[in-house]
């Protein structure tokens, strides 16, 4: 059997923003996560280093290396060292607090223009998805061809994943099946005959091996 259907733009703005939405959580993710990473080192070292920088800076200052310590550069560097310890823990919060805040501030600027960056590419690639479809049903599996010419097989033993959104089902294969590959079959065809679409769909979803998901919040 074969059924015919059509990806379209509207199809391809329905999906551009739910898989948007997903990059951007999966690099949200990741860079909290590197964040994290970056905030515990700041914690762990960059206090005591500054600390150390500013203390050996200023006894340095006061004993000059070639020249004798006098009673009086030995209890100046006492007071520096003890005045250095207190200023440093009554503002060193604020300071890397600062710090953390300039961090975020420049942060933003970028989130903005990757967002940009991420869409304009899945536009381009969910574009290239476009066009009329011939899906052909054998009792293996099925066959997804492009009218530009590409042609996909999945056998029906190889799907890990079958989801229901409001314009397509979305079958997956496990990463070793075809690559982990995800086919989009709109639910609606305006390429043939709606009847008939909607009972191939039917025999297609009875060959799958599982009932199709469907998530509280639909993604599209």
């Amino acid at each position: 059997m074969e059924l015919l259907f059509t990806i379209t733009p509207a199809h391809t703005d329905c999906r551009l923003q739910a898989a948007l939405q997903r990059e951007m959580q999966q690099h949200a993710q990741q860079q909290a996560a590197l964040q994290a990473r970056i905030l515990g080192w700041q914690e762990r070292w960059l206090a005591p280093l500054v600390l150390c920088l500013g203390l050996g800076g200023g006894l340095l200052a006061i004993a000059r290396p070639g020249q004798p310590l006098s009673p009086e550069k030995i209890i100046a560097m006492l007071v520096s060292t003890v005045l250095c310890i207190l200023l440093w823990k009554r503002y060193s919060a604020r300071l890397l607090g600062a710090l953390r805040q300039h961090q975020a501030m420049r942060q933003a600027p970028l989130q903005g223009l990757l967002r940009k960056l991420v869409r304009a590419g899945l536009r381009a690639r969910l574009r290239r998805m476009e066009g009329g479809y011939r899906l052909q049903l054998d009792d293996q599996g099925f066959t997804l061809i492009h009218d530009r010419g590409p042609r996909e097989r999945l056998e029906w033993a190889q799907i890990a994943r079958l989801q229901a959104t409001p314009d397509f089902y979305k079958v997956a294969s496990p990463p070793p099946a075809a690559e982990g590959k995800a086919y989009h079959i709109p639910r609606h065809s305006d390429a043939m005959d709606p009847a008939a679409y909607r009972q191939g769909l039917a025999l297609w979803l009875s060959k799958c091996p599982m009932e199709p998901e469907t998530p509280a919040a639909l993604e599209r």
